[in-house]
């Protein structure tokens, strides 16, 4: 059955093809077939065929201007339905085809450097690609899929050259988008260079982050750290007590080192002051915990735990429900502490099973924060859940 219906396309292809060589002799752009029972019988073909079936398909229908949109669309279906090996074999068989317009085969090496990437032989697909950004009008899909194998690679220089290239010349990625992907990328190379020790080239690529994109608070975050870690916990806490206005959702990740910073100054009414305001700019859940640890150490535990109760009742919240039974702990005794322990315990676990982050393109979740995305590969969208049993 397969086999009849391939050789009634073949026979179909080639009565259109003969027709339209012979009123257009002298045409070497593509023909777009629209017959219905062709388009039938080509998916019949794709959804049910057999190995050999595909192959009799590709070595039988030679690649001619008539039907290089035939060899294009079923190269497509191939990679679409996994079947990278025989994509990459179509595309490879068109690039042979001599009289391919300029922009024809521009495109067919485009495809071929995708199927490449699909592969992991993104060797081949850069050097497939490299020619066409080198033009007087740089191809912008090279660009984009040679941004995604030098991301891949963590090529980080690579990536910004790229990311660059691309600010204004980009259909896929906007500007907004691409000064974020430039940010993280100087990220990366300042954690390499602190990783072996080089603070100065570090620095350099901070600041080349900032530039990038003005309110990267993970650039802060690291530029505080490393004043930190050089004992300037007045400078750090002056970088770090600033981020939550720039990015009020990672909050979170901020109050770790500005907790770290007044404890260093031994300034506990400055962390007060400054969790407050912190507070008041943006609820946070972490910052309510935090702040209650610090009441605790100052007025006493009655008094952080009614701070704790008044807030709850106007955001409700299993973190901070899980802080109050905490505290009651400290002051309870016999049956009532087995029973507080025993509640601390069942909330703990409800907390433990849930997500602290997602990702808001593709659902991925974490309980750290991961800047790129590790499902969809995008920068910045991994973000704290919100809610009863989130931020």
């Amino acid at each position: 059955m397969l086999v009849m219906i391939f050789v009634a396309i073949v026979l179909f292809l080639l009565g259109v093809a003969i027709g339209r060589s012979l009123r257009h002799r002298k045409t070497l752009l593509p023909v777009r077939f629209t017959a219905d029972s062709y388009h039938q019988s080509l998916r019949f073909l794709l959804n049910e065929q057999t190995d050999s079936t595909v192959d009799i398909f590709i070595q039988s229908l030679d690649v001619t201007p008539e039907t290089l949109d035939i060899h294009l669309a079923v190269a497509g279906l191939m990679r679409r339905k996994g079947e990278i090996t025989r994509a990459i074999a179509i595309h490879e068989n068109i690039l042979t085809v001599t009289g391919l317009t300029i922009d024809l085969k521009q495109q067919v090496q485009l495809e071929l450097a995708q199927n490449y990437i699909h592969a992991g032989l993104l060797d081949r697909a850069e050097l497939l690609l490299l020619p066409l950004i080198k033009l007087r009008k740089p191809i912008a899909g090279a660009l984009e899929q040679l941004l995604g194998i030098y991301q891949n690679e963590k090529e980080w220089q690579k990536a910004i050259d790229i990311a660059e290239r691309l600010q204004g010349n980009s259909e896929r990625f906007g500007e907004q988008e691409l000064a974020q992907m430039k940010s993280h990328y100087c990220c990366e190379l300042a954690e390499e260079h602190i990783a072996v020790g080089r603070q100065a080239e570090a620095q350099h690529f901070l600041q080349l982050a900032g530039h990038s994109h003005q309110y990267s608070v993970r650039a802060g975050l690291i530029a505080a750290r490393l004043a930190y870690e050089a004992h300037r916990y007045t400078e750090a806490l002056t970088i770090v007590k600033k981020l939550p206005q720039h990015d009020p959702d990672l909050t979170r990740e901020c109050l770790p080192l500005l907790i770290a910073c007044c404890h260093a100054l031994g300034d506990q009414e400055g962390l007060r002051k400054n969790l407050f305001l912190i507070l008041n700019q943006h609820k946070s859940n972490s910052t309510l915990v935090a702040l209650s640890d610090v009441i605790v150490a100052q007025e006493g535990i009655e008094s952080a735990v009614s701070f704790l109760e008044q807030q709850v009742s106007q955001k409700p919240s299993i973190r901070v429900l899980k802080q109050i039974i905490d505290l009651y702990l400290q002051h309870s005794e016999g049956k009532a502490k087995q029973n507080l322990e025993l509640l601390s315990l069942i909330v703990e676990k409800v907390i433990a099973e849930k997500p602290i982050y997602l990702c808001n393109r593709c659902g991925f979740s974490a309980v750290h924060l991961h800047w790129l995305c590790p499902g969809c590969k995008t920068w910045g969208s991994v973000r704290p859940v919100k809610g009863v049993s989130g931020e």
